[in-house]
């Protein structure tokens, strides 16, 4: 079970760099 959880932890800390990543091209491409 830990291993499970830890493994979701790192996939919600991807999704969130994801996202950070998109918002940081969005302001490019609206700053272009």
């Amino acid at each position: 079970e830990g291993v499970k959880k830890q493994g979701k932890h790192l996939a919600l800390d991807d999704i969130r760099d994801s996202i950070d990543e998109l918002r940081h091209y969005r302001e490019h491409f609206l700053r272009g």
